[in-house]
């Protein structure tokens, strides 16, 4: 839902964007409103693919399009200060610019404040899956996941990972491992059947022999890593 609004408000932008295009399009300067109309796109597709990927999946992140878009709003920013050079030059203030000039000014602004959104739009929902991530897979982050990540994200990973270590710790923390459940169980111990043969186990209770299709009680903490490998399922 969270970012179903995101992706509302940069498009929300794009009406905006299009409004100012028109009005520099309405006093004179057609053909430049309409190659300034394409700006922008490059951004949408970013936001426009990662809502259309797979609930819970990271896709592999779009360095060329970012960094387009990045270039794209930095020539934005340039063409306004050479539009502000231009009215100053002619001795004419700012707020006396002809309305063509002042329409131009509009169109490059809006177009780099659609930019802004559109890439923190991008980036806070992928930070969020990172995130996601440490509770649904643990510390050890997997091979092909990794490889969708920046570097910036894998570093984050790690130091997201890092914190939620310390917080839930032994030594200054809650000494509670609370990425077992995402809400508090009624039970610390979890019935469960036996799917692979893995041999015995060693538990806080005394050893226990994972021979296949036999049920035990286990720790949930105990459980959770053979639950998560396929060993063993919940008896419910």
């Amino acid at each position: 839902m969270l970012f179903f609004t995101r992706f509302l408000v940069v498009f929300d932008s794009h009406w905006i964007f299009k409004l100012a295009c028109a009005l520099w399009n309405a006093r004179g300067s057609g053909q430049h409103a309409t190659a300034m109309s394409n700006f922008g796109d490059k951004a949408a597709t970013l936001v426009r693919d990662l809502g259309q990927s797979e609930k819970g999946t990271i896709p592999p992140f779009n360095d060329d399009i970012v960094r387009a878009v990045v270039d794209e709003s930095n020539e934005h920013h340039r063409s306004i200060l050479r539009l502000i050079h231009d009215i100053q030059e002619a001795g004419t203030s700012l707020d006396a610019a002809a309305p063509e000039d002042a329409a131009a000014i509009l169109v490059h602004h809006q177009a780099v404040l659609r930019n802004k959104r559109a890439l923190l739009v991008y980036l806070n929902e992928r930070a969020d899956r990172v995130r996601a991530l440490r509770w649904e897979v643990g510390t050890a982050l997997p091979e092909d996941l990794g490889e969708n990540l920046s570097h910036s994200e894998r570093g984050y990973f790690q130091q997201y990972s890092a914190l939620v270590n310390r917080y839930q710790g032994r030594r200054g923390g809650v000494g509670i491992n609370i990425t077992l459940d995402p809400t508090p169980p009624r039970e610390h111990k979890v019935q469960v059947r036996v799917l692979e043969e893995r041999g015995e186990l060693v538990t806080r209770d005394g050893t226990v022999d994972l021979a296949k299709n036999t049920v035990h009680l286990l720790w949930r903490d105990e459980a959770q890593p053979l639950i998560t490998e396929g060993v063993v399922e919940m008896v419910l």
